[in-house]
């Protein structure tokens, strides 16, 4: 393979731990390609690239370089020819992939400046403690749930929704119109069918855990007919609202902390809140572009963060649902949003492969991580994209993909570990009310329990279909 002078350069910086900085690896690329049109004396587009600063402040139609986000840094897309971006430099070839893959590593290690210079990357902390919420004196634990008679089904469903219990060894699964609940008394002991709630309003599409842990809340409904969110009690099993009247089912569904609110996303483009006090509909917005595939409440009850199959997401206020901010930086389906415990940072994932850290002090987006990004053109890229994000209590950040992969990343968003190969595609991802134990249901209908510190499986239980 014959290498480019430039590239030879460069050796130390991508052999030898040495970050790319501006002067040394960054300004020689811009030189030889780019700085003939955009210099200081000749800044075509309002660009001058010629100078540290002058790069910074972007051009006449905006920024084009992101801290920490080259997957979406109007730079990288043009010189690397991307299909929505005009090709830089203009009717000539593509720049050699390495030295894009210089500047791509520049701006994601935080643009900096010479060797030795401060990454300009936002510091990412979290304290344990800031994220903690009251704890029930006795956790809700199902008992004696009433026998369901419900219709044995040959083949197991793929488990579309997946839920933990926030304070007791519970876990709600999924199923062909029941959700089905297992769990464990001991402490780390094994997980046992506890019994099955049904659920003859279709097809479940989310479950959710109230913060407390005493109710459950599954949304679903039959496509194109209707949708609605029911409400059970835990121990007991019963039935304690039925909210909504959609269309077509409903694809999302959260709870307020407070448990005065609940909150929808529709395939009418609509994000609705409802009290559950009477079910009345309190607001009804209409400011997404495409069906509104995830609603999250924040821990702390401030805010209602909303996404779509359009790549956006809102964050509102969750009182009045006032728009708080606009996140633009996925342009595909957001799969999953996942607040974590101090309710400081929002994760998405989306089918870009993507996930991304947002910070709730101004809406920034502090990391991207292409997690489970398979290359494009290619017969493995129908195995991009991430189908769901959540939070461990200790603020690490549980990601799982098309490429059959688990993965797990620490508060600042760099890697942690990997499992690898799993025998199906995982849908969904709960991690356990505590420890290093994170449960998956897959496309298969297996539930499976992982130890994220051993990196093996510890329990794998197939869904029950009736009980």
């Amino acid at each position: 393979m014959k290498l480019s002078k430039a590239f030879l350069l460069l050796l130390p910086a991508t052999l030898f731990g040495e970050a790319p900085n501006y002067q040394d690896h960054v300004l020689p690329i811009l030189k030889k390609h780019c700085n003939g049109c955009h210099n200081a004396d000749k800044k075509k587009a309002g660009l001058d690239l010629s100078s540290y600063t002058a790069a910074q402040l972007g051009s006449s139609g905006g920024e084009v370089i992101k801290i920490g986000l080259p997957d979406t840094s109007p730079l990288v897309l043009s010189i690397d020819h991307d299909e929505d971006y005009e090709p830089m430099p203009p009717k000539k070839p593509k720049i050699p992939d390495a030295e894009i893959q210089i500047i791509r590593q520049w701006i994601a290690g935080g643009l900096l400046e010479a060797k030795g210079g401060k990454s300009q990357l936002r510091e990412i902390t979290f304290d344990v403690s800031s994220g903690s919420s009251a704890r029930p004196d006795v956790p809700a634990f199902p008992k004696n749930l009433p026998i369901a008679n419900l219709p044995i089904t040959k083949f197991r469903s793929p488990i579309y929704a997946l839920a933990s219990s926030p304070w007791a060894d519970v876990i709600a699964a999924a199923g062909q119109e029941r959700v089905n609940l297992y769990g464990s008394s001991e402490n780390n002991g094994e997980h046992k069918f506890l019994g099955a709630l049904p659920f003859p309003e279709g097809t479940i599409h989310d479950i959710r855990f109230s913060p407390n842990g005493k109710m459950l809340i599954v949304a679903g409904g039959k496509g194109a007919h209707s949708g609605y969110v029911v409400l059970y009690d835990v121990e007991t099993g019963s039935r304690l609202a039925k909210i909504g009247n959609e269309s077509d089912s409903i694809l999302s569904a959260d709870i307020s902390p407070n448990h005065e609110k609940i909150a929808i996303g529709t395939t009418t483009k609509k994000l609705k809140i409802f009290s559950t006090k009477d079910g009345k509909l309190l607001h009804t917005v209409d400011k997404h572009l495409d069906w509104v595939t995830a609603v999250r409440f924040s821990p702390n009850g401030k805010y209602l963060a909303s996404a779509d199959r359009n790549g956006g997401i809102h964050v509102r206020e969750a009182d009045t649902a006032g728009i708080v901010f606009e996140l633009v930086e996925h342009k595909v389906r957001v799969t999953s949003l996942a607040w974590r415990p101090d309710s400081k940072m929002l994760a998405s994932g989306a089918e870009d492969g993507k996930f991304v850290l947002w910070d709730m002090k101004d809406g920034w987006a502090t990391r991207a991580n292409p997690a489970h990004k398979q290359k494009a053109h290619t017969r493995y890229s129908r195995r991009t994209g991430i189908m769901d994000v959540a939070f461990t209590k200790d603020g690490n950040l549980i990601t799982i993909g098309r490429d059959r992969s688990l993965m797990w990343w620490k508060p600042d968003g760099t890697s942690a570990g990997r499992i690898q190969d799993l025998s199906a595609w995982p849908l969904q991802a709960a991690p356990r009310f505590e420890g290093n134990v994170v449960f998956t249901g897959d496309m298969s209908g297996n539930l499976i329990a992982w130890d994220l510190e051993k990196k093996k499986q510890v329990q794998n239980f197939l869904q029950a279909s009736s009980k």
